[in-house]
């Protein structure tokens, strides 16, 4: 029996162009159209359809874990919204047979004026929960997020990595038929992604169906059964994970060897580390500059492509082991020819080893670019093992003993 089916589906959305932000504008517009006669014959403010998706259909049986991949504005997160029964298909059906559970944005309930106890029962109680099951699973909820140093600390005083852990914690203690993940798992260390898909799995042996989304293809293909290619709202695979993603990594390297004008950029300055340990991020900085001849954008809901930088992992054989990294959009617009620095933090593989950095500059729903259709700077880069618990202790103890 099918736990998720999509016949047909698509989803349109209206695109306003020139709409009128304030009062003032419409003023000036207005305006202006008075005094300048050739600008009166122009059509008004227009608008035009943009297809997100276009005629999915495909099936997932209960108890199967599938994969969603594809870059970013691919229509990955529509579909999730379709299933969770946030919008409504424009056309086809939607079918969805069993108690299904989101786990998207998972700090999104929480007031940050409430510590982390107080958050629990509040969050808890919006997926459904009653008080006494709240109290039931208190504790269980407190030890998986390893917050009990915090859990009576207002929760605007938590870090990124805190919020998601109280709400993987407490998500994952309803029972559900379908379980939905998105990139949840992208923030926290090793350590803790490992108890999350831990957690993950006792979930799946209770014959829970899941479909992640992740740029991880390395957790696609060792977790799922399957995997879905989105590109452009079109699916262009459903099959093996490795097949889906090597494909995936086809079509990008076919893209980079022929692209416009617009995709053209110079890496002029760029530092990263030399040598990185497991479980630990650090910072890189990489300075571009545009050598297109068109405005490349930094401005969130502008309805055009935000471009972004970001970074992959290769192993020394150039193949990819983490597909792409956290990306961070442009603070601002970037002009023809003007140069911008960008700022963010690098999580290495899980393994230790040694491998290829490979930065990244990417446009909304188009992939990721390089100068001249060509790849983005290669560093190579060794991965330590994770210092252990162990180790730690010895450490701590033999500074004790020194300062005796």
């Amino acid at each position: 029996m099918s736990a998720i089916q999509f016949e047909n589906v698509s989803k349109r959305y209206v695109i306003h162009h020139n709409r009128s932000r304030s009062f003032q504008d419409l003023f000036v517009q207005k305006l202006s159209r008075g005094k300048t006669p050739e600008l009166s014959n122009k059509p008004r403010a227009a608008s035009e359809d943009f297809w997100v998706l276009r005629d999915l259909s495909f099936e997932i049986k209960q108890g199967e874990m599938v994969g969603l991949i594809g870059p970013n504005g691919a229509g990955k997160s529509t579909l999730l919204k379709l299933l969770a029964r946030v919008i409504e298909p424009t056309r086809g059906h939607v079918r969805v047979n069993g108690r299904l559970n989101a786990l998207i944005e998972l700090s999104a309930g929480f007031h940050e004026e409430l510590t982390g106890r107080e958050n629990i029962f509040l969050n808890a109680a919006l997926l459904g929960l009653s008080r006494p099951e709240i109290l039931k699973h208190l504790d269980e909820i407190i030890a998986f997020s390893e917050l009990e140093k915090f859990i009576d600390t207002p929760v605007k005083h938590y870090s990124s990595g805190m919020h998601m852990r109280l709400g993987f914690a407490i998500a994952t203690v309803i029972e559900s038929e379908i379980l939905l993940i998105d990139e949840v798992l992208a923030v926290g260390d090793s350590n803790f992604q490992r108890k999350c898909f831990e957690r993950i799995a006792e979930i799946r042996e209770r014959g829970t169906t899941m479909l992640l989304v992740s740029h991880q293809m390395s957790d696609i293909e060792r977790h799922c059964d399957r995997a879905l290619l989105i590109i452009k709202g079109n699916l262009l695979a459903d099959g093996t994970p490795t097949d889906a993603a090597n494909l995936y990594k086809d079509l990008t390297k076919r893209q980079r060897t022929d692209t416009p004008d617009f995709y053209n950029v110079e890496y002029v300055h760029y530092q990263v580390p030399d040598e990185m340990r497991v479980g630990e991020r650090a910072p890189f900085s990489v300075t571009i500059r545009n050598s297109s001849h068109e405005v490349w954008n930094g401005e969130q809901g502008s309805g055009t492509r935000l471009v972004s930088a970001s970074y992959h992992w290769l192993d020394r054989h150039a193949n990819m082991h983490t597909f792409m990294g956290p990306r961070k959009i442009l603070p601002r617009n970037l002009a023809p020819g003007e140069d911008i620095t960008i700022t963010n933090f690098i999580l290495p593989p899980s393994a230790p080893g040694t491998y290829l950095l490979e930065l990244d500059i990417a446009a909304e729903g188009m992939g990721w670019f390089g100068a001249h259709g060509k790849p983005g700077p290669q560093i190579t880069v060794q991965v330590l093992p994770a210092k252990s618990a162990r180790t730690n202790g010895d450490l701590s103890e033999k500074r004790l003993e020194n300062r005796d």
